[in-house]
This record gives structure tokens, sequence and C-alpha cells, in this order.
């Protein structure tokens, strides 16, 4: 998955673009992380396989955004089930459309992202003006000592997330309902 850094910067350029909708910054930002937090961060938090709503096993990495759209409890007027929303679409199109290729790599070296994911956090904590959050900071800290990932290209990522903060939730939403998760590629 992305880091929390990359799914908190998705949630503030989404709010900056999408000004008009009036949207709780700080109930969209904490659904865009949730999903990620497991019982060390959070008690809210179950297995990723419940938060992502599919498969979530070694490497596979399967999001079933049906399932979330059915859930009883998901309320999709309520900011914090957008911010949801938008972190499980993101995931999806990290997986399988944007570094599907990187994420291929990774595995066939059975190897994971975090070392990737500490040297954007020096880029893109201070370009998204990230301020960590409180019992997170160790998920959210520049070390100056990591500097070049080693799949995942810099440029690439901030382009996916201005990509993904352009996304019209809805138009997803709509996207899902009518053709299913191929609807989205």
């Amino acid at each position: 998955m992305p880091s929390l850094v990359t799914h908190i910067a998705i949630g503030k350029k989404y709010i900056e673009k999408n000004k008009n909708q009036e949207i709780n910054e700080e109930e969209f930002l904490k659904g865009s992380i949730m999903p990620d937090l497991n019982e060390e961060m959070t008690e809210l938090s179950k297995t990723k396989n419940i938060t992502h709503y599919g498969k979530w096993e070694g490497y596979k990495r399967e999001i079933n955004i049906d399932l979330f759209l059915n859930d009883s409890k998901v309320e999709l007027t309520k900011d914090y089930w957008r911010g949801y929303l938008l972190h499980l679409l993101t995931d999806y199109y990290f997986y399988n459309i944007y570094f599907k290729e990187e994420y291929d790599e990774v595995i066939k070296n059975n190897d994971n992202y975090y070392y990737d994911f500490d040297c954007l956090n020096n880029i893109l904590i201070p370009k998204y003006n990230i301020i960590p959050i409180k019992n997170l900071e160790k998920y959210m800290m520049i070390d100056e000592n990591k500097t070049e990932p080693q799949y995942l290209n810099k440029e690439k990522v901030i382009k996916f997330i201005e990509k993904m903060s352009d996304l019209n939730l809805d138009e997803q939403i709509k996207k899902v309902e009518e053709k299913g998760m191929g609807g989205l590629k």
C-alpha cells in the first residue's frame, strides 16, 4: 500500500481541489488513513482483509470496492467514509495500474516498499505540509540519510498523488456499481 504520508498527501490535495464541497478536513483525513491502521496504532482497526474489503495475504492485494459500497455501516454522505473510499481507490490504482510493474519487481525480489517510503517522506512531508500525527510519528519521519528509493520513482509518485486527488469519487462509485472492479481500469 502507499504509505500513510502518501495517503495524507492525496487527502490534503483532494480537499484543496474540492473546496466547493465544504469537506470536514479532520474527518476526511481520518478516513483516508484508517484502513491501514492496525492494533499497534489504534484499537479501531482490524485486519487488512476486513479494512480493505478483500484479500490481503502475503503479496496478494485484492480490494473489492463493491463490498465497501454495500457495507451497511458505510455512509458516503459522511466525509470520513469518502476519505476511506479515496484510500481504497488509491490502493487499488497503486497496485493494479500505476505501480503494477514496480510491485511485480518488489514481489520478484521478495522485498517491500518501506525503505522507499522513508525516502519519499523526505520530499512529501515538506511538499504537502504534513504534520506528524500523534502516535504515528515513527511512520512519518524524515531521514536525510535515505535519499533514493529503490523501486518508486519520486516524480511518478508525485504525479500519482496529483492524479488520485483529481478523482471524482461519485464517478468512481458509479463505475463500480455499473461494471464492478473492472470498471476502474
